[in-house]
């Protein structure tokens, strides 16, 4: 298959997606009416992660709708897409930090975050922790791998509280 028609075919089978009781991910491509009450976020996932297929990821969006409460701050640890982080804002998050390792997926999360016309998202590059000024948040998410997450709980307990929800 030719790589150019692989990068186009994927998106006729990305469709809008309910995550949980009120979030609907919708291709940028695709039309969506919205129900009363649901949240619809538009999304173009490019070549990083964070389509809201996963189940993992929709795991993470359905208990951000049960424990985000509005003004609270998040951390999106592994951002991909920008997905969780752009959810967080869209739920009522104050404010977000979204990372990842890999600078296309830090260049599509702020195409993303650009794209939805969302100013309280700030994403950046980082290696887990390593590059992240520390401060406490009230949700943490990090929809990664297990053994990137065993690697990095060691020194997330000084981005928490007591109240903090870790997302994993």
């Amino acid at each position: 298959i030719c790589e150019d028609d692989w990068a186009e075919s994927w998106k006729k089978y990305y469709k809008p997606i309910k995550t949980g009781d009120r979030l609907v991910i919708v291709p940028v491509w695709e039309t969506y009416e919205a129900s009363e009450g649901e949240i619809t976020v538009l999304m173009d996932p490019g070549m990083a992660f964070g389509t809201g297929t996963h189940e993992t990821t929709r795991l993470c969006l359905s208990m951000m709708e049960k424990h985000l409460k509005p003004d609270m701050n998040v951390l999106d640890m592994g951002t991909g897409s920008g997905i969780l982080a752009i959810c967080a804002s869209r739920l009522g998050a104050a404010e977000c930090r979204a990372y990842d390792i890999d600078p296309m997926a830090v260049r599509v999360a702020k195409e993303n975050v650009a794209g939805a016309g969302i100013t309280n998202i700030k994403c950046g590059q980082s290696n887990l922790l390593a590059d992240i000024p520390v401060r406490r948040y009230d949700v943490i998410c990090a929809n990664i791998v297990a053994d990137i997450i065993i690697r990095m709980t060691p020194d997330v307990s000084p981005f928490m509280s007591e109240k903090t929800v870790l997302l994993a």
